[in-house]
This record gives C-alpha cells, sequence and structure tokens, in this order.
C-alpha cells in the first residue's frame, strides 16, 4: 500500500511540476505566471513532504520541502489574486504573513533535529493562518464575479471556489484536528488523488493558452476599442451605440452602478453587454470600464477653477463612488497620482503660466 502510495505521489509531483514550467514559461503577466509556478511547485512539495519515505530519501531537501508545503495556501492566494485581477494588498500586510510563516518554518524545522517543544502550538498557527489565508481567496473570487466581463473566468471562479472548498479547507481542518498524528493510510491516499484530479482539473483551462485568463493589462487609451476597428453585428452596433449614448449623458454617475442595473436600463440581456464590453470594447472587468468615464469626469473637475474649492470627497460622491478610499484608488491607478496631489500639481501649473 505504502509504495503503491508513494508512485502515485512521484507521479502526481511530475505532473505539478511540469504544469509549473508551462506556467513559468508561457504567456501572461508576470504575477500569473510566478504565482501560477509557485503554486503548482508547493504543492509538489506538500506531497513529497508529507509521505514518509519520500521525506527520508534526501534528508537535505527537508527545510525546503517543509517550506514549499507551507506556503500553498499562500500561493493559491497569490495565484487568485493574480489570474482574477484583485488589488493586491498593502505591503505590510503581505510581511505580516511572510514574518509569521518563517517563524513557524523554524520551529518547524528545529523540531525535525528534536527541538520539539514548540512544533505543536506553531502548527495550530499555521494551520489557523492558513485557514484565514484560503477563506480569503475565497471571499475575493467570488466578490470579483458579478465585475467579471470574460464569460470563461467567470466559470473558472465557480469552478476555483469549489475546488478549493473541497480539497484546500477539508485538509487543513483535517490536519488541525489530528495536530501531528499521521493521518489513516487510505485517508492519505484518497488526499493524493483527489489533488491529482483536482490539479488536472483546474489546469485544463489554464494551459489552453487561452490569452482570456492571461492578458497583459493596458493602458486605458488602447482599452477602448471604436466600431470603426472592430467587426460588429447589426444588434451589437445598435446596443454599443445605446451603451455609448447613455455613458456619455453621465449614467456613469449612478451610485453603485452594476452591469446588472446597466442591462437593466438598456432592456438588453446582461451576458450580451458583458460580451460588447469586453470583446468589442476591450475592457475585461466593468469597473474598469465604468472608471475610464468617472476618472476623465474626475480629471476634469478637479482642474476646473470654478470648482476649486469643492473638496475631493463631494466630487467623489457626486462621479457616483460610495466613499473617499476606492475613488482615491481608482485615481492612482489611472494617474499615477492621488486626486488631491493631481489638483494641486495642475494650480501650481497654472499659477506658474500666469506669472
Amino acid at each position: 500500500m505504502q509504495s503503491t502510495e508513494t508512485a502515485i505521489r512521484l507521479i502526481v509531483i511530475g505532473q505539478e511540476l511540469l504544469i509549473a514550467a508551462i506556467f513559468l514559461f508561457g504567456s501572461g503577466t508576470r504575477a500569473a505566471r510566478i504565482s501560477g509556478a509557485m503554486l503548482m511547485v508547493s504543492v509538489a512539495g506538500y506531497l513529497y513532504g508529507s509521505d514518509t519515505s519520500l521525506r527520508g530519501a534526501i534528508p537535505e531537501l527537508l527545510p525546503l520541502v517543509v517550506l514549499m508545503a507551507m506556503i500553498v495556501p499562500y500561493c493559491l492566494w497569490a495565484f487568485a489574486r493574480a489570474v482574477f485581477e484583485s488589488p493586491w494588498p498593502k505591503w505590510w500586510v503581505t510581511s505580516a504573513f511572510l514574518s509569521v510563516a518563517v517563524v513557524v518554518w523554524v520551529i518547524f524545522v528545529a523540531g525535525e533535529f528534536g527541538m520539539s517543544n514548540w512544533v505543536d502550538p506553531a502548527n495550530i498557527v499555521m494551520h489557523v493562518a492558513s485557514l484565514a489565508i484560503v477563506l480569503h481567496a475565497l471571499w475575493l473570487t467570488a466578490k470579483g464575479r458579478p465585475d467579471d466581463l470574460i464569460e470563461h473566468r467567470r466559470t473558472l471562479r465557480l469552478y476555483f471556489i469549489v475546488v478549493v472548498a473541497a480539497q484546500a479547507l477539508l485538509v487543513l481542518i483535517v490536519e488541525l484536528v489530528l495536530g501531528t498524528t499521521a493521518p489513516p493510510a487510505w485517508l492519505e491516499l484518497g488526499n493524493v488523488i483527489m489533488i491529482a484530479l483536482l490539479t488536472i482539473g483546474l489546469a485544463i483551462p489554464m494551459l489552453r493558452l487561452n490569452p482570456e485568463f492571461f492578458e497583459s493589462q493596458v493602458d486605458a487609451d488602447s482599452q477602448a476599442v471604436t466600431a470603426e476597428t472592430s467587426s460588429l453585428s447589426a444588434a451589437d452596433s445598435i446596443l454599443q451605440q445605446r451603451l455609448l449614448e447613455l455613458m456619455d449623458s453621465g449614467y456613469h454617475q449612478e451610485t453603485g452602478l452594476t452591469i446588472r442595473m446597466l442591462a437593466e436600463k438598456l432592456k438588453h440581456p446582461e451576458h450580451q453587454l458583458r460580451r460588447l464590453i469586453n470583446g468589442h470594447l476591450g475592457y475585461r472587468n466593468f469597473s474598469a470600464f465604468l472608471n475610464s468615464y468617472r476618472i476623465e469626469a474626475a480629471k476634469r473637475q478637479l482642474t476646473d477653477p470654478a470648482r476649486v474649492r469643492i473638496p475631493v470627497l463631494t466630487i467623489a460622491l457626486e462621479l457616483g463612488y460610495g466613499s473617499l478610499g476606492p475613488f482615491n484608488r481608482a485615481f492612482k491607478a489611472a494617474t499615477g497620482t492621488t486626486p488631491s496631489d493631481y489638483r494641486q500639481r495642475n494650480l501650481d501649473q497654472n499659477s506658474a503660466n500666469s506669472e
């Protein structure tokens, strides 16, 4: 039984490393390629380190294998953020998690050489932190689905949620309950087989090299594709004209505007509107499409001498943002500066020109 399980593990490890290489040298953004490769390598490390026969084969690899096994949830979280284009957290959040991981890793490695007093508490800390990270990855994946304009990726989000909920969470909970006690052999074998099946299932849409999943971000000027440069059916042409007229009329200022609200306003099926905005206007997320209008309007208002004393918060609310934070983040992402700095720089430039 043990030799069979070990053989299956080696096959799955080879599979993980092959997929990692395809991710690393494939197409797409750097974050997506690196996080995808790291996820596959870390899963391979988990499979290697959780087998007693393999752990003893090359003792020198043990510290690295332990580290790889520990960072599976972190890699999963980073991969979800990269593929689904979720905003990255502030540097101190990532630093805090990495610091905890390094401390726990040192304790685990020391435990392998007889210093085991802190292993059990460290194991609990690691698994609780891992559960939090995996749950956050699930939340990000589900939260961003309504905003996603790519239909295949919207389907992948559901599959990702099911896979992670069925596998990663279950494994973490079982390991947390068992502690440092070895799980039954049948459970280990089932876990290995499930990892192999789920990895293949998750990798298939990724490894088709579909640019929908891994397309690099483009600037706002090159995102918009006009009807003259994109082939449209008669129905789509009419829909696009109505959409652009509605947005130009100021509908983008509607607070809490979603693509569902926009589809209802246009009296058109939501999936066709998604396809139009993504396929013909070039936007991958509805928020990017919406911000293209709101940020341009914000620029005009921030540089308008008649509105120089209007607070930035007031402008944000008038443009449909629920609070100042999302407006500041969207504006800085589009312009590289905050609204206040943008306004001040324009005022300073006008003053210099008038002197």
